[in-house]
């Protein structure tokens, strides 16, 4: 919950400093010029988190219309374990996918995810054993264990899937419901057609990654 404190204490702060600004009296030009660049600086900033924000919760909660016998590949992102067990959040990807998998067996699958601190195993070994435990055909489960973000994830899918040689495929991005829109547009820039399906997660760390998420699409799209 730390990012989700962080914001609201940054824009509280941004409040009484414009606060104070407009009640400052300095005649001086560079002043007035200064007060006005903040001003417009953190109004441009609240539009662009709205309209970023509309586009988040869009993606989560409106469905995409696709025909599964056109999807090509199912791409499951890692999100995280204590030692060898899924979080929460990977949990609800994880179960998610699962649904998806056991009603449309003919459609591969790649789990994405590499090891990160405080994991005893990679993200793609752990998400790929929880699916053949429940029901799905080891022969059907691809592993990416290098990725350590949601660009990796989708890059070296990507190139897995070449490897296989499925050019321009259709796929369908199993994540959390916040991270559905980001993963869309990343995927766009490998050639790839995606489609999202969000998995839940708690109440507290969805609202802690809504707000995180804005700052993940501006970093993408500057980079």
């Amino acid at each position: 919950m730390s990012f989700g404190i962080l914001f609201i204490i940054g824009n509280v702060l941004a409040i009484v400093i414009i606060s104070w600004l407009k009640k400052y009296k300095q005649p001086s030009r560079s002043f007035v010029m200064a007060r006005k660049v903040i001003v417009s600086g953190y109004i441009l900033f609240l539009i662009s988190f709205f309209i970023v924000e509309g586009l988040i919760l869009r993606e989560a909660y409106l469905k995409d219309k696709y025909n599964k016998e056109e999807i090509d590949f199912v791409i499951i992102l890692g999100a995280g374990l204590r030692g060898e067990e899924p979080s929460k959040t990977l949990q609800g990807r994880l179960d998610a996918g699962l649904s998806f998998l056991l009603d449309n067996r003919d459609i591969p699958v790649i789990v994405s995810g590499g090891q990160g601190p405080g994991e005893a195993i990679t993200e793609a070994e752990a998400m790929g054993t929880f699916l053949v435990e429940n029901g799905v055909e080891k022969g059907r489960v691809y592993y990416e264990s290098r990725s350590t973000d949601t660009n990796e994830n989708l890059k070296f899918s990507s190139e897995m899937m070449t490897e296989l040689g499925v050019e321009k495929p259709k796929i369908l991005i199993i994540t959390s419901d916040y991270h559905v829109f980001r993963s869309k547009l990343l995927a766009e820039e490998y050639g790839l057609t995606p489609f999202g399906l969000g998995g839940d997660s708690p109440f507290f760390v969805k609202l802690n990654y809504y707000i995180r998420e804005y700052f993940g699409v501006v970093k993408d799209f500057v980079l």
